[in-house]
C-alpha cells in the first residue's frame, strides 16, 4: 500500500514538473491582470491573452515561447518568462460572474466561441 501512495505521489510530481506550471487558483480581484488563462470548461487548455484575443496554447513547451517572445501583461517583482515559468503568469477565471476584468473578458470570449459550435 505504501508504495502506491508513494507511486501516486510521485506520479503527481512528474506532472506537475512537466508542465512546467505552478498555475496559480482563481483571479480574485483586479489587483492581478494574468496573461495566461484557464476555465474548467476547455480544461486542459490554457490561452494565452495579447490584451486584445485569446489563443489557445497547445503545448507548455508553447506556451513558454510564447511568453518568452511575446512577453507578459504583468511582471512579478520585475521578471518575466526569461526568469519564471509561464505559469506563474496566470490564473483560473472560473468565478462567475468574474471579479477580474481579464477573465471576464475570458468567460465572454468562451460563451461566444461556444455558441458558434
Amino acid at each position: 500500500m505504501r508504495n502506491i501512495v508513494q507511486q501516486v505521489v510521485m506520479a503527481g510530481i512528474v506532472i506537475f514538473a512537466a508542465t512546467g506550471t505552478g498555475f496559480a487558483g482563481e483571479c480574485t480581484d483586479n489587483g492581478w491582470q494574468p496573461t495566461f488563462v484557464r476555465h474548467d470548461s476547455v480544461a486542459p487548455t490554457v490561452y494565452y491573452y495579447t490584451g486584445h484575443s485569446f489563443i489557445p496554447m497547445s503545448t507548455p513547451a508553447e506556451a513558454q515561447r510564447t511568453c518568452e517572445t511575446q512577453g507578459v501583461r504583468m511582471t512579478i517583482n520585475g521578471d518575466t518568462c526569461a526568469q519564471r515559468p509561464w505559469g506563474h503568469f496566470g490564473c483560473g477565471c472560473n468565478i462567475t460572474p468574474s471579479p477580474n476584468t481579464t477573465c471576464a473578458a475570458f468567460q465572454n470570449f468562451l460563451r461566444n466561441t461556444l455558441q458558434k459550435k
